[in-house]
């Protein structure tokens, strides 16, 4: 068997692209632009229509300073923690914050996320009624996440932004 390094084999299609041509020359042409129409659909594929649902936004490294912070639950004097910190995706839908219910099997974009512990993102967060948990806390999640992407954008520290909304709570009640 021979083998062709790429610049013989690009020379080699383009001599059969010719040979191709100058056998049935009408069929080449609509070979080209069969190709022009593949490429067009191609380069549309990302577009979305409105009111089409938008792919989900992925922060991996959001996600990681989430990983790296504490549980919000202990935070607040919640106990029960157990397990690493995991980056909890809030999924009831909140107008204010300009974020929808994904639907089943789905999560929301990736700056919708706190972070809570196994324990508390596992058994309390979706066990339970998601927005009963965040009462529970006396905390909108949406204003959480909101503040802790903020400060990770900014390069700020996560921590000083949970105490934050932990003295909030303590001055409202």
């Amino acid at each position: 068997m021979i083998r062709l390094d790429a610049e013989k084999r690009a020379r080699l299609a383009a001599a059969r692209a010719e040979i191709s041509e100058i056998m049935d020359p009408v069929k080449a042409v609509e070979r080209k632009e069969r190709r022009a129409r593949e490429r067009e659909a191609r380069q549309r594929v990302g577009k979305r229509a409105p009111g089409q649902r938008q792919p989900r936004e992925l922060d991996a490294g959001y996600l990681a300073f989430l990983r790296r912070l504490p549980c919000f639950a202990e935070v607040m004097g919640l106990a029960g923690c157990s397990g690493a910190t995991q980056a909890a995706h809030l999924r009831f839908s909140d107008a204010a914050h300009g974020r929808r219910n994904p639907g089943l099997q789905n999560k929301s974009h990736d700056r919708f996320a706190t972070p809570l512990c196994e324990h508390h993102h596992l058994r309390d967060q979706h066990v339970r009624q998601e927005q009963a948990f965040w009462n529970d806390l006396g905390m909108d999640p949406g204003d959480l996440s909101a503040a802790l992407y903020e400060a990770y954008l900014a390069g700020e520290d996560g921590i000083s932004v949970m105490r934050r909304f932990t003295a909030r709570r303590q001055a409202n009640g």
